[in-house]
């Protein structure tokens, strides 16, 4: 009788133990399972910040080229009030910028100019005199 109840118990425990070990493969499938979702997560936010950064850096490409049209823009303006005759000091009061800054457009315009000039000299081009002196800007 002793064995016929060792047995009886052995099955039982085999029972349990595999019941337990029946769990526990359930517990690690779903424990890989929510990894996984982990980890896709986490890579898809990684993907949503690098797309995030690449259009931050063409919108801040752009905007730098359309401030330095601006810009150039303004040195024009700047070219032509001195084209009217007005002083660099007069142009810096009427714009609140320093005398410096208009004297550096006006220089910078001039080597501009004499570059183009010997540029299309050498080039037997025609010559355009784009200049702010007895130009009728």
């Amino acid at each position: 009788m002793a064995g016929k109840t060792r047995n009886s118990m052995m099955v039982q425990a085999r029972r349990k133990t595999e019941e337990l070990a029946a769990k526990r493969r359930e517990r690690e499938a779903e424990l890989q399972s929510l990894a996984t979702d982990f980890h896709a997560s986490n890579l898809l936010a990684d993907a949503i910040v690098e797309e995030a950064e690449r259009q931050a850096a063409e919108l801040i490409a752009k905007a730098k080229q359309e401030a330095a049209a601006a810009a150039e823009e303004a040195k024009a303006t700047i070219e032509k009030m001195l084209a009217t005759g007005e002083t660099r000091q007069g142009v810096a009061e009427l714009l609140d910028v320093s005398v410096s800054y208009v004297r550096s457009v006006d220089v910078a315009a001039a080597k501009k100019k004499k570059t183009a000039a010997a540029g299309s000299e050498e080039s037997g081009g025609v010559r355009v005199d784009a200049g702010h002196e007895g130009s009728d800007h």
